[in-house]
């Protein structure tokens, strides 16, 4: 039960408040630096579940683990596709700066729509791998929510991590 509550704890905390650090961003590297600590957070979410759901029920344990993996693996593709795209601009811009960005949909159209592609599925909105990955994070939550497995905390790390991806729709679209 400690255990639970104190990743539990760690992942809300984690995970908001490397969103919020985001926010506040206006240099696209520290911004990207500050969601990696946010998307830490919601792994430790799935984390907290197949630790809850590890002596009730060994299957849902086994899908929120499952659902950690998932996530880990996609993130790494997402992140490394935002990161090659911020360096390739800071090449061609000399600069990392968000603002600097602005007009670039007119001369260089292609990286804007693979930037957008990145940082939707880094969203994790529909239908790219991010949502997939997110979803597998809550719905290990519903599991363990549905086997009566630490309900309260299972409760409030799904509106934290839903209210978290709210705030990081704000700023990827910024």
């Amino acid at each position: 039960h400690f255990i639970v509550s104190l990743i539990g704890l760690m992942a809300a905390v984690t995970c908001t408040l490397g969103n919020l650090a985001a926010y506040g961003q206006s240099n696209m590297k520290r911004l990207l630096a500050y969601s990696t600590i946010a998307h830490a957070g919601y792994l430790m979410m799935a984390v907290a579940a197949a630790v809850a759901l590890a002596g009730v029920d060994p299957a849902a344990s086994r899908d929120a683990v499952s659902a950690v993996a998932f996530y880990l693996g996609t993130y790494v593709f997402m992140n490394l596709g935002a990161f090659a795209i911020v360096a390739l601009l800071r090449n061609r811009l000399r600069s990392e700066e968000i603002a600097s960005y602005a007009g670039l949909v007119r001369s260089s159209p292609g990286i804007v729509v693979a930037a957008a592609v990145v940082l939707v599925s880094l969203i994790g909105l529909p239908p790219l791998a991010g949502f997939v990955a997110k979803f597998l994070v809550f719905s290990s939550l519903v599991q363990a929510i549905s086997a009566g497995v630490e309900s309260p905390l299972m409760i409030v790390l799904l509106v934290v991590g839903g209210l978290n991806t709210v705030i990081r729709l704000f700023y990827y679209l910024r």
